[in-house]
């Protein structure tokens, strides 16, 4: 026998592409994990674990199967979100911010749309990849849970970079306040923005009927219809003159040459000293995530579209004050601010 078929098992050269197949292993892993923490969410798993539980109690209040349960928990112990109490199971002191209210709503918005854009993208090249790029979806259950993912910045918006863009804060709790929401989609930042800032008015504008649909719905149900103006309509049409406080632009959903165009038209339909926020979802660099960050920007219609290149685009249209601001732990979307100069008249 050769030198080969007598080592021992653990010893012999691995098969051709078994690092390969190992690692796919992984990642389907990865997706079984992900799963489970839906699962968690979905089936109210993770309300019962703000406080110490025993698969059992959790079984008896939500309905699924003690083993069910046991086995999604022993899933987000390996994970690192939950932790082993003798019997019970309980929430790192991280996660507990999810057990409940918005951060949950926010978690769950993650938890739904992921799949279905991942799932959206597979059944492009099962059909040949001829679907055009940008954002052409149409799944209402889709649209809604990325309209709630958008919500997740306001808070942080009013409390941390609001205060910090020149006369902004000022500007926005006025009787006169009025903010432009490009790309509104089914109106969820739109509301979140009025129940942030009672005074606050604003434009909703985007090019989809079903989204506008969804959002005359959600904007009815806030009790908000009196201060939310839908509008069907592209950004470089913008016609608005000196209305805005404030704009949000989500580049990422725009080709470079719309963006360009679309924040000449912002920038006259600010006020002197409004500001322009923008979001950008591609990013430079190597690894996994930048990688994928770049693949969903191709998807959502901006393709490399990077956080320094939107800020040109602000220098390009003549805005001041241009900033990228860092990068956020766990938030892939890059904002860049800029405003248009005070100086000028109406």
């Amino acid at each position: 026998m050769s030198a080969e078929h007598d080592a021992p098992v653990g010893a012999r050269p691995l098969l051709a592409g078994a690092q390969e197949r190992q690692r796919i292993l992984e990642l389907g892993l990865s997706v079984w994990a992900f799963s489970a923490l839906a699962a968690a969410v979905e089936g109210g798993v993770l309300d019962e674990l703000a406080t110490p539980q025993t698969p059992a109690q959790i079984s008896a209040r939500t309905g699924t199967s003690e083993a069910l349960v046991e086995a999604v928990l022993d899933v987000l112990v390996a994970l690192d979100l939950v932790e082993v109490d003798g019997d019970s199971f309980v929430c790192t002191p991280g996660l507990s911010a999810y057990t409940s209210g918005p951060p949950q709503q926010f978690l769950r918005a993650d938890l739904r749309a992921t799949p279905l854009l991942a799932a959206e993208l597979v059944a492009r090249f099962r059909a040949g990849g001829a679907a055009a790029h940008g954002w052409h979806y149409s799944d209402p259950d889709l649209l809604q849970a990325w309209g709630m993912r958008s919500v997740e910045p306001v808070p942080i918006w009013a409390e941390r970079l609001f205060p910090a863009l020149d006369g902004l804060c000022a500007a926005l709790d006025a009787p006169t306040a009025s903010f432009l929401d490009v790309g509104t989609g089914v109106g969820r930042l739109a509301i979140a923005m009025c129940e942030q800032f009672p005074a606050l008015h604003v434009v909703g504008l985007d090019p989809f009927d079903t989204a506008l649909e969804l959002a005359r719905r959600n904007i009815a149900g806030a009790g908000l219809g009196d201060r939310i103006e839908l509008r069907p309509g592209l950004v470089q049409q913008l016609a608005d003159e000196n209305r805005y406080d404030l704009a949000w632009v989500p580049v990422m959903f725009m080709p470079a040459d719309v963006a360009a165009q679309g924040l000449h038209r912002v920038r006259a339909a600010l006020r002197p000293g409004g500001w322009a926020v923008l979001g950008s979802m591609a990013a430079d660099g190597t690894g996994l995530q930048p990688a994928v960050q770049r693949l969903i920007g191709l998807l959502f219609g901006s393709g490399k579209l990077f956080a320094d290149h939107a800020a040109e685009m602000l220098r390009a249209a003549a805005y001041e004050r241009i900033q990228v601001l860092p990068a956020a732990p766990g938030v892939p979307i890059r904002m860049i601010v800029g405003r248009r100069p005070a100086s000028e008249s109406t």
